[in-house]
């Protein structure tokens, strides 16, 4: 399998949350731990992303054996951001980005994910809405940073602006990736704290059947 940096994006301020929604409990640990475990079954280099030097103090005791590097000040904080940091200090050819909030992540779709990233500028998951996820999704680093300073420079700060300036993206239909995950839970995250316990209460019922 492709050579991959995971890097989990647990940056921003979580304003919908409530919290800092790195370090919420889901399942009797942090977020963050969960996340890290999901990476480790990927690659041996990880690093976790945040927004500034307060947050990596909030997170390394749960961070300890794993790298944190810290977006550059800016007013601008959001995804985009943190995916540019990443890319940054990636130590591989590739970096597959994770958002902090998504514990159930399969590990078998991401892997997929990762032996689909050679030869392309990126992996992207689309659902047949069109809507897709380009916090689950593998990217050429060098290349990725390149295009996503340009589209930062002039003003913009979506994740879709980068990717429109990337070539070779490659998106994977999310009804492909149900023989990896058929409930697609890879892609559940939690906006609010009713989204995490909502999970909570669905996780439960999966456990016990």
């Amino acid at each position: 399998m492709e050579k991959v940096t995971v890097a989990i994006l647990a940056g921003g301020n979580s304003k919908r949350f409530g919290s800092e929604k790195a370090l919420a409990d889901f399942q009797g640990k942090p977020l963050i731990t969960h996340m890290i475990n999901i990476a480790k079954k990927l690659s041996s280099e990880i690093m976790v992303v945040v927004s500034d030097e307060a947050q990596e103090a909030q997170q390394r005791e749960f961070v300890q054996d794993v790298r944190i590097v810290v977006d550059p000040p800016s007013d601008v904080k959001c995804a985009l951001a943190g995916a540019l940091t990443a890319f940054e200090y990636t130590l591989t050819a590739h970096t597959l980005l994770l958002p902090v909030d998504t514990p159930l992540a399969s590990v078998e779709l991401l892997q997929m994910m990762v032996r689909m990233s050679l030869g392309h500028g990126a992996v992207v998951p689309s659902w047949p809405s069109g809507y897709i996820e380009p916090l689950h999704s593998v990217y050429l680093a060098e290349h990725a940073y390149y295009h996503g300073l340009k589209v930062m420079e002039k003003g913009h700060h979506k994740m879709s602006d980068m990717l429109d300036a990337l070539q070779n993206v490659l998106f994977v239909s999310t009804e492909s990736l149900k023989q990896f995950d058929q409930d697609l839970d890879t892609f559940v995250n939690f906006n609010t704290q009713k989204d995490l316990k909502n999970a909570e209460r669905k996780y439960s019922k999966k456990r016990g059947r």
